[in-house]
């Protein structure tokens, strides 16, 4: 769609440009309005989310890499390995990768601060899904994520993409988790109050994203993201969050009832 743009004679890749604005409208979210439920400073908050964003980074990029081994191996001795791994490095990412590695980020700031973990989570994770429903409008534009090819309402065609097949009609997938996540978004911010000082919000955040995404897999095209028994890599991650998801549930039903 329009992988790179033109800001005073520079070319800058409009994926990691809408990250960036993605990340800024969360941060400020949840500096000027969630921290207000906690007794937490705002720079704290701000630091926090630099280690988040660095865990991001990191867990994303790795889940790739793990999710790619079989194809590695698989093709073997038809690759250049070190050409294929550099290629690799440069782009594709994996959010459940992203999500666990910002969580650790969080964990490992909480720990050298002596800030409580709680707290930073119940702050950050609501605007998990705005920021996520802003980078898949990135993914969009440079054509990762790319749906299976599909002729129905709203197909889209891409026709200079590095990623998704070109001049082939592909299910929305990136405008449907796009608009998916927002919806997840106001979901939790609505039902914040009423949760708040417990784990619920990030339990229904669980329960949402990961039924969201498990259904939207069987319309994904870029199946290198590997398969084992007929599921996703993907999918068995939505699985155990979802039941991660109702055990929070659980526990804080029991916790409140004690």
């Amino acid at each position: 769609m329009l992988p790179f743009i033109n800001i005073f004679g520079f070319e800058i890749a409009t994926y990691g440009l809408i990250i960036f604005i993605g990340l800024f409208i969360g941060a400020i979210i949840s500096i000027k309005y969630f921290s207000n439920f906690f007794n937490e400073k705002q720079e704290d908050i701000f630091f926090c989310i630099l280690y988040a964003v660095i865990g991001v980074g990191i867990g994303a990029k790795l889940l790739y890499l793990i999710t790619n081994i079989p194809f590695l191996v698989e093709n073997y001795h038809n690759l250049d390995l070190y050409d294929t791994f550099i290629q690799m490095l440069k782009g594709g990412f994996v959010f459940y990768g992203g999500l666990i590695g910002g969580i650790l980020g969080v964990f490992i700031y909480s720990k050298q601060f002596k800030i409580s973990f709680k707290n930073l989570l119940l702050i950050l994770v609501p605007v998990v899904p705005l920021i996520h429903s802003i980078g898949r409008i990135g993914c969009l534009c440079a054509g990762c994520c790319y749906g299976m090819e599909y002729h129905g309402f709203g197909a889209i065609t891409f026709h200079n993409s590095m990623f998704a097949p070109n001049n082939i009609p592909l299910f929305p997938m990136q405008i449907v988790e796009s608009v998916c996540n927002l919806v997840i978004f106001f979901v939790l911010f609505a039902t914040y109050k009423r949760f708040i000082g417990t784990y619920k919000t990030i339990g229904l955040y669980m329960i949402l994203y990961s039924i969201v995404r498990f259904t939207l897999e069987f319309f994904r095209g870029d199946l290198i993201r590997g398969i084992y028994f007929s599921l996703s890599t993907s999918q068995w991650i939505s699985i155990i969050l979802f039941i991660i998801g109702i055990g929070i549930f659980v526990y804080e039903h029991k916790k409140n009832k004690e």
